[in-house]
Order: C-alpha cells, then sequence, then structure tokens
C-alpha cells in the first residue's frame, strides 16, 4: 500500500514525540524505584473485591434474525462439572459484554485469533492472537500473569530489559481494573476452553519512541489509578449492574468519554462525547443532558437502539456502534441491556451549553441542488426517508449534534445493509469532491427543523476522506487469482469476498472465496483470510486449500497508475509446499 502519512495531529504528534521520547530517557531515572513497588504490588491486588455485578445469564450465540454478525466462538467441549460449566458461562457473558471477540478476530477469520488493526496518532497496532495456543496465543499464560494482564495492562515480558511489558491503553484495562478476580478467572476459563488457533501476531507498526514501552511508565504514573467500584447508595440494583456493563467491561466510557492531548480519557467529561483515536467517527454524547445528550430520548428508545438496531425515525446505529449492537449488545440478555439504559439515566448530566438551534441564515452553498441530485431520491426532498428502509435526516440528531464528523464518514464510505434484505447507501467518495461534501453536510445539518450549525469545511471533508476505510467486493469481474506449482496453474473462475482498506492505505482486512469450477481441476477451492502488516507491504493470515489449512505469510504490491493506485497484487508462496498463491484485486478509488 502507499505510504502516505497520517498527518491527523500534525504538529502535536511532533510534540508528543519529542515529550514522551524525553520521558523514555528521563523517567528510568526518576521512576525505577515507583516501577518496582508497582510490580511488587501485583500479589496484593489479587484481592480486590472488584465489582460485584450481576447474576451471569445466556448469551446469544447466532446473530439475532435480520441482524448481520459472526457467531460467538464456543468451546470445544463444555465441561461436565457443574462449577467449571457456570466458571465458563460466566466468562462467556463477560467477554460479550466486553465485545472482546470483534476486537481480536478479522472479518472471516478464526475467532479470537487477532489480526485486527486499530489506528491511532502514535501508529497502528495490531489486537493479538488470544486463544489457548500455547506458542502463538496465550495458553502458556498463568492465571497470576492473566490478571496481571487485565488488571494491571502489564504482559509478561520485558521492555529494555527492566521493565514490565507494559501494555498500550488502547486495550482498556483502566476499566478492567474495576473487575474481581473471580470475574478475570472465568474470561480465562472461556479463553481457554476454545479451540486453539496456532496464528502467529500480526506485528504493530508503532511510531518511533512509541515503540518503546517503558515508555508508558509515565503515562501510568500520570494517569492509571486502579479504581475499585464505587455505587452511589442512591442507585437500584438495576443501575448498578449498568455501571458495571459500562465501566468494568468498557462498554460506553471508551469511546464516549473525551480524551486528553496524550490520549487519557477525561473523568470530568464522563461520556460527553469524543473522537475515535485517529479513526474518522466521533461518538456522540450519551450523558442525561437533554440537550446535547441523550437526556430526550424514552428508556423505550433507548433501548430499542442499542439491542433491536434501532429505526428509521428514533435512530439507528451506524459505523463502529453498528459493530458493537450486531457482535455484542444484540446478544446480551435483554435486562442486561436494560440495565444499561437505566444506569444512563442517572449518569453525570454533561454541564456543556447547549447547542443553539439553527436561525436559517448559515450558509449552504450548492448543499440544496446537490442533496436534490444525489440523496433525495433514497432521503427524500423533505428529509424524511421515501420508505421505512431509508432513514430521516430531519430530526435526527445524529446528523446535526455534535461536530460533523460522522456525517461526512457516511457521506464518504457510506454504510452496508442496516438490516438483511435492506439497501446500502453507496460510498459518495469516488463521485463527489470536498467542496461538494461540505456543501451536502451543512445542508442536511440545518434543513427541516434539524438544530446543527453548517460549520463543515472542506478540509474536514480532507481529513476525514484520509481516514476513512473503503469496502472494496471481490468477484470475478474485478479479481484474478491463480495457484500454482510444478504440475500447471489452478486460474479460479468463482471468486466473492471483501477488502477493507484503512484510511492510512497501511492497513488492511481480507476475507475472500476462490473455486475452480473447471471439470477434473485439481484445486477446488481456496479461502483466504488475514490482514495487512509490514506497513502495507506484506499480509499475515491463513490460506485454506481443498480443506488443509497453511499460514499466509505473503507480500502485498501497489500496481500505481499515474499518481493513482488502481490495483493491490498479493503474492506468496505457502510454507511447507511448492504451490504459490497470487491474486490481483482492482481498485476503483480515484482519490487515491
Amino acid at each position: 500500500m502507499s505510504r502516505q502519512s497520517n498527518r491527523l495531529f500534525g504538529t502535536r504528534k511532533v510534540l508528543l514525540g519529542i515529550l514522551l521520547g524525553g520521558l523514555v530517557i528521563a523517567v528510568p531515572v526518576a521512576l525505577a524505584g515507583w516501577a518496582a513497588n508497582a510490580a511488587n504490588s501485583i500479589a496484593v491486588s489479587a484481592g480486590d473485591p472488584g465489582a460485584t455485578p450481576m447474576q451471569p445469564e445466556n448469551i446469544t450465540v447466532d446473530p439475532p434474525a435480520g441482524l448481520p454478525g459472526d457467531p460467538v466462538a464456543q468451546p470445544a467441549s463444555w465441561p461436565a462439572d457443574p462449577k467449571k460449566l457456570a466458571e465458563i458461562k460466566r466468562g462467556e457473558f463477560l467477554a460479550v459484554a466486553g465485545d472482546c471477540q470483534y476486537c481480536h478476530s478479522i472479518p472471516g477469520g478464526k475467532p479470537f485469533a487477532g489480526g485486527q488493526p486499530v489506528q491511532t496518532p502514535f501508529g497502528d497496532l495490531m489486537t493479538p492472537n488470544i486463544t489457548p495456543d500455547k506458542r502463538f496465543g496465550i495458553g502458556g499464560w498463568t492465571d497470576a500473569q492473566f490478571w496481571n494482564a487485565l488488571h494491571n495492562g502489564i504482559a509478561p515480558g520485558n521492555s529494555l530489559l527492566v521493565f514490565p511489558k507494559y501494555l498500550y491503553p488502547l486495550m482498556p484495562w483502566q476499566n478492567y481494573s474495576k473487575l474481581s478476580y473471580p470475574d478475570v478467572m472465568a474470561i480465562k476459563a472461556y479463553l481457554d476452553s476454545l479451540p486453539p488457533v496456532a496464528e502467529r501476531d500480526r506485528p504493530s507498526q508503532m511510531h518511533f519512541p512509541f515503540t518503546i514501552r517503558a515508555g508508558l511508565l509515565a503515562w501510568r504514573w500520570l494517569f492509571f489509578r486502579q479504581h475499585p467500584t464505587h455505587y452511589d447508595p442512591s442507585w437500584t440494583p438495576q443501575e448498578k449492574d449498568g455501571y458495571f456493563l459500562v465501566e468494568a467491561l468498557a462498554h460506553c466510557s471508551e469511546c464516549h468519554t473525551p480524551r486528553n492531548l496524550l490520549m487519557a480519557t477525561e473523568p470530568s467529561r464522563f461520556l460527553s462525547g469524543g473522537h475515535i483515536l485517529a479513526q474518522s467517527w466521533y461518538a456522540p454524547d450519551i450523558t442525561h443532558n437533554p440537550g446535547t445528550g441523550i437526556g430526550g430520548w424514552s428508556p423505550g428508545e433507548l433501548f430499542n437502539f442499542l439491542y433491536r438496531d434501532g429505526d428509521t425515525k428514533t435512530g439507528a446505529p451506524y459505523g463502529p456502534m453498528k459493530d458493537v449492537v450486531d457482535d455484542s449488545l444484540s446478544r446480551l440478555p435483554a435486562s442486561a441491556v436494560q440495565d444499561i439504559v437505566a444506569y444512563l439515566q442517572v449518569a453525570t448530566p454533561n454541564l456543556r451549553a447547549q447547542i443553539p438551534p439553527a436561525n436559517g441564515v448559515h450558509p449552504e452553498g450548492n448543499g440544496k441542488a446537490l442533496y436534490a441530485d444525489n440523496c433525495a431520491r433514497c432521503h427524500g426532498a423533505d428529509g424524511k426517508g421515501v420508505s421505512a428502509n431509508f432513514p430521516n435526516l430531519a430530526g435526527n440528531e445524529s446528523v446535526w449534534d455534535g461536530p460533523p464528523q460522522d456525517l461526512i464518514s457516511m457521506i464518504l464510505g457510506g454504510f452496508q445493509p442496516w438490516h438483511s434484505g435492506g439497501s446500502a447507501m453507496p460510498q459518495f467518495e469516488q463521485f463527489l469532491n470536498n467542496n461538494q461534501i461540505a456543501d451536502i453536510a451543512n445542508y442536511v445539518r440545518t434543513s427541516w427543523g434539524n438544530s446543527g450549525l453548517a460549520d463543515t469545511t472542506p478540509r474536514d471533508v480532507e481529513r476525514e476522506r484520509r481516514m476513512v476505510s473503503d469496502w472494496v467486493a471481490l468477484d470475478t469481474g474485478t479479481t484474478q487469482a491463480s495457484l500454482k506449482d510444478a504440475s500447471g496453474t489452478a486460474h479460479f473462475d468463482d471468486i466473492h469476498g471483501q477488502l477493507e482498506l484503512f484510511g492510512d492505505r497501511e492497513n488492511c482486512m481480507l476475507h475472500g472465496h476462490f473455486t475452480d469450477h473447471t471439470p477434473g481441476a485439481k484445486v477446488k477451492s481456496v479461502y483466504l483470510s488475514g490482514s495487512c502488516a509490514d506497513n502495507g507491504a506484506g499480509f499475515v493470515g491463513e490460506i485454506t486449500v481443498d480443506g488443509k489449512s497453511y499460514p499466509a505469510p505473503f507480500n502485498v504490491h501497489d500496481v500505481v497508475t499515474g499518481t493513482h493506485l488502481t490495483d493491490l497484487v498479493l503474492f506468496g508462496r505457502m510454507p511447507g509446499t511448492n504451490q504459490q498463491f497470487d491474486a490481483r484485486i482492482a481498485l476503483a478509488v480515484p482519490h487515491y
């Protein structure tokens, strides 16, 4: 993939590099004693009571009718011992509530085998393999090591020889420090019960000096406190259970709470909305503030949004929130989601000033005409949607409340079908320029009574354009693939799958099926899944040829026509064989 640098934070990144580079040098001298004390405190902290949550309940393994998503990973076998069975079921509930499988899997890949690229301002992290494989997963971890990772953010191993191997705070171990020891062990019991997957971790691509984990000691000293769970005495049991899910399992606060310059959450602005790291999404205010938050939503509307995927009138989840609903919230017992709703209604209200209503004089540029040409066919000239399949934009808070990032991202990147059998929203990044998208966004945010501001600029669109992911369909018309060895070459005549190309153009996730229907074909079927590595120059995953699986450490080559990236080529030899796989994927995306 092309080596375009992510300039999301510009000068800020440079200053942070200088700051943390200095801390990497200074902290070992100033805080070495503190590090030793912190390491020695692990054994003591294992007795912390943590939260006292709701009783375990069964989860829904398969996606509810009409919703996408993957089945929840199941144990290789369920134990006969009732006590052990209850512990695994408890761990399964907690893992689903924390949405662990989504982060630690890639589309089409093995559950919990890792490889999901996560973009940050400081580089890209790859989620690790947490299956019980003893070589590549966490099968060799002791109970104490697993507890230390979840509760203290420290993995087995060392950094710079003498420092613990601190985990990046992208993993919400700060929240997990609220979990009790039995709950952490229940999660481990569930993960240990799953089939092991012998897949090597994809190497992360952090920028220097953020590659030096010892520098995280300063971050931990400034921001990490093991917070025991303190319930408000006035809360009902349902509200306490909701707090446990929102906070101890990081279900809401990690995205919906703003972060400071060093990417630590700001407790004083709890749930008041924030940018999702270096991604093109903004998590809105979900405090009980009636002006900027969800104070105007009824409990039933919130439950419908979180559990049943919302509707086209009140609102429906999209972007990362859509994945949270499909893979986590909709799999929990309804009572657990009702607990979350109950807690959100008593969470501290946001004290920010309410957004002023639109006064009708904001400039809309050519937005009205552009909307009529590109949007009205589905969303209606009045913004109310032409059918139940298309969401209303009139009165829809998600398009006008807060910054315009989410609306820009939706226009650029489109939207997968809301429900099975539904209609997808196309990607307009290929057809509209930055000025046109800004005009449409400003028109939508200020029309039909919407109380937003016409504050979207072409620069905003350009910034989001660099981060938005592209979804490219693999099909027989645009993708060519072959598998060759000494006996000949198999050309596949039936191809389907999907490539997600991240905004930095250095990360991707891919899954594809390749079939040769030729009579007597030596190779009938190939399935490939994995993600990009080595700053876009490599691909790591698994390839299955006629039912037999192999590692897939392939190379990635960019095909550039003029100034545009037009094709990706994956190629490489399967380990232990003389077979070579080649695939060329056409990308019709002109802004590359």
